[in-house]
């Protein structure tokens, strides 16, 4: 009798932890055990199914492929056994694997109550998840019933996830969907899980299954309420969360309506790269950290008055320190002479070098440099037929992208490769009217995907490359602020697009913006 303290060769059972039903009459039920390795001392998972189950061949082709996922956050397979029949029992297979010491997803979430997870947390956990996907589907693995019970948070709140291929191979889909090309396929299966996966994290909900034929499979944590025939977006559901999740699940979970011009994410390499395009928009810019004299630092940008009162503030500690200087070297001369003082006054010279200094203090500045006027723009197109510096694209929208309105934008042309046919880029320059010190830009694109380098001139080269680079992103999303490490000056700014979105039919690509902002402060002459 299979029960608590069973020997399976090495292995002892310990804890039934769940009991899956069987779904058709040649299926038989499938048990979650806890168990304990004798020889390693360790807690292991055993999934016990009988042998004569019809599943059992795709569960050990299942499990052989698994074994050859290789990244920490995916809970390795261990072992499978053949148990033999008994007088009491029937021969059972037995597939061993990593224990996660964690909670699940779902248990956290019902011990948090009301309070699911932040924006940020949600973001770093998936993006946790995505990519450890993206390691399994090197290896031709998907894992195909992504679900709160089989994603655990450990102690050290890392990620750890169980069942990946065998799952799908026991139970199926965690939804039986209606057919379709997206819902057939395991890599998009598992994109609309990790959608999912955000979806919960930030709201507490699983996203309804609006496409499903079976909407009772059982879940631990609540459905989302439905919405007519959609899906409602996470910040319809809590209120705080930013428009950069939605986008991300908007271009996941099946269901969920699309923003306007967004292409679904095709695997879990491109939901991680869309997590991390969403991270630069919800984590805040941080502060700079610089020395200077106790000032009172005001919470607004620094002003153009106010950094001219800070030069005369530090032209007037240099003049301070020489007449330091000077005052010292006339010490040294009337020391020479004879003479006790320094300026008449008696003041002792070994007194004024070991008095105590002004002190200094850390001052934070937040958001130190302000946007600058965009005087006028330019489409550029040096690769072009009609290239060089004179080259332009659809230049007559141009100023479409400084108009102040994201609705309107300029557009590239639709190409047939999203290397824009080879051509190496195309892009917009702002002109800024004078020599400035470039800091960042902030730009609203047009569709999710978008490859860009900003640049910074004095002059318009025809060549992009010499231009010097401020900073780059790969596969930006429609918003995105970008702050260099440090300034470029220039009077030219050049956003060059190297890759471009799909179109919304997803047979071209067209890429486009239709914002810039410009972050900076007046050079010093």
């Amino acid at each position: 009798m299979i029960a608590s303290g069973t020997q399976l060769s090495r292995y002892t059972l310990l804890e039934l932890i769940s009991e899956h039903p069987p779904a058709a009459e040649d299926q038989f039920p499938v048990q979650l055990w806890r168990g304990r390795d004798e020889i390693l001392e360790r807690s292991v998972s055993i999934r016990l199914i009988r042998s004569e189950d019809a599943r059992i061949s795709a569960v050990l082709g299942a499990a052989q492929a698994a074994a050859r996922a290789e990244d920490r956050r995916l809970l390795r397979l261990l072992d499978v056994l053949s148990i033999s029949a008994t007088f009491d029992d029937p021969a059972y297979t037995a597939v061993i694997s990593e224990w996660s010491t964690g909670k699940s997803l779902s248990q956290s979430l019902l011990e948090r109550g009301d309070t699911p997870f932040d924006s940020e947390e949600s973001l770093d956990y998936v993006s946790n998840v995505a990519w450890a996907l993206n390691a399994a589907l090197t290896v031709n693995l998907e894992h195909g019933r992504l679900r709160p019970s089989c994603v655990f948070i450990t102690e050290s709140r890392e990620i750890a996830i169980r069942g990946l291929a065998v799952d799908y191979a026991l139970f199926g889909p965690l939804f039986p969907r209606e057919k379709s090309v997206d819902t057939q396929d395991g890599v998009r299966r598992d994109v609309d899980g990790l959608g999912s996966l955000l979806y919960c994290f930030s709201t507490g909900l699983w996203p309804y299954p609006v496409n499903s034929v079976d909407h009772q499979a059982p879940l631990p944590i609540p459905f989302t309420p439905k919405a007519g025939k959609d899906v409602p977006l996470p910040s319809s559901i809590k209120a705080g969360i930013p428009r950069a999740i939605d986008e991300v699940v908007g271009r996941s979970v099946i269901g969920v309506h699309k923003p306007r011009g967004a292409t679904r994410i095709q695997d879990s390499l491109g939901f991680a790269n869309a997590i991390a395009s969403a991270k630069d928009y919800v984590t805040p810019v941080s502060s700079t950290t610089v020395r200077g004299p106790i000032i009172t630092t005001p919470n607004t940008p620094m002003t153009y008055v106010k950094r001219g009162i800070a030069t005369l503030v530090g032209i007037a500690i240099v003049v301070a320190l020489g007449f330091v200087g000077s005052t010292m070297l006339s010490s040294d001369s009337s020391s020479a002479n004879g003479d006790e003082s320094i300026d008449g006054s008696g003041t002792d010279a070994q007194e004024l070098l070991t008095s105590p200094a002004r002190p200094f203090v850390e001052v934070q500045i937040d958001d130190a440099e302000g946007s600058i006027p965009i005087v006028d723009s330019r489409s550029f197109d040096p690769f072009g037929k009609n290239g060089g510096i004179d080259g332009t694209e659809k230049n007559k929208i141009s100023a479409l992208a400084i108009d102040g309105d994201l609705v309107s934008a300029w557009t590239t042309k639709t190409y047939p490769t999203r290397t824009l046919g080879n051509k190496g880029g195309v892009g917009l320059i702002v002109d800024l009217g004078e020599s400035l010190s470039v800091q960042g830009v902030s730009l609203s694109l047009v569709g999710f995907g978008t490859d860009i380098q900003v640049r910074v001139s004095e002059d318009i080269q025809a060549d992009p490359d010499l231009w010097t680079k401020l900073v780059s992103i790969d596969n930006a999303g429609p918003q995105i602020d970008l702050r260099a490490p440090r300034p470029v000056t220039g009077r030219y700014v050049l956003v060059w697009l190297t890759g471009i979105p799909p179109t919304q039919n997803g047979t071209k690509y067209q890429g486009g913006i239709s914002d810039v902002t410009v972050f900076g402060t007046p050079t010093t002459d």
